[in-house]
């Protein structure tokens, strides 16, 4: 069951570019080890223009979400490294419009925004500025659609499909 008031919707215009993505997740501390929790039940590929969610597993045939569960770790992972505490993560749900709003960028943006938001984590001024301008500039990148964001360096990774 997820509890919607753990839902986080980041959503913004910039320079005539749309920029959203709705993160739930449930977090708390570990004593041992950061851990990832992907328990995704979403709906999947709703129709252009509908919002989608990361389904629990792909279907042949349909869209799939193997980039936005990637940038989601990726995100968290970032933050991870931000912070000396440990934690538990469960991934419930992410919603988004494919293809029109939503990119892994933005989707990875999201993540580390929930995480922030839940745990009372403070990123520098410098690093949220650099990481909002990476974000921003993502629908700039040629395939914005299947790049996988690296937070850390603020750079692009190739999706390896034979993963």
């Amino acid at each position: 069951m997820i509890d919607e008031k753990l839902d986080y919707r980041w959503q913004k215009i910039k320079n005539g570019k749309p920029f959203l993505a709705i993160m739930n997740l449930e977090i708390s501390k570990n004593d041992n080890q950061n851990e990832i929790i992907e328990e995704y039940d979403g709906k999947g590929w709703g129709g252009m223009g509908n919002f989608v969610s990361i389904p629990a597993k792909d279907e042949p045939g349909k869209a799939h979400f193997r980039n936005w569960r990637k940038a989601v770790i990726k995100g968290l992972e970032f933050v991870f490294s931000k912070t000396d505490t440990k934690w538990t993560v469960k991934i419930k749900k992410v919603e988004g419009l494919i293809a029109t709003d939503t990119n892994p960028t933005i989707v990875g943006y999201a993540a580390i925004l929930a995480f922030c938001r839940q745990t009372n984590l403070e990123l520098d001024f410098d690093t949220s500025r650099k990481i909002e301008d990476f974000t921003f500039k993502s629908w700039e990148v040629k395939n914005s659609d299947i790049k996988i964001p690296n937070f850390t360096d603020l750079k692009y990774e190739d999706d390896d499909f034979n993963e």
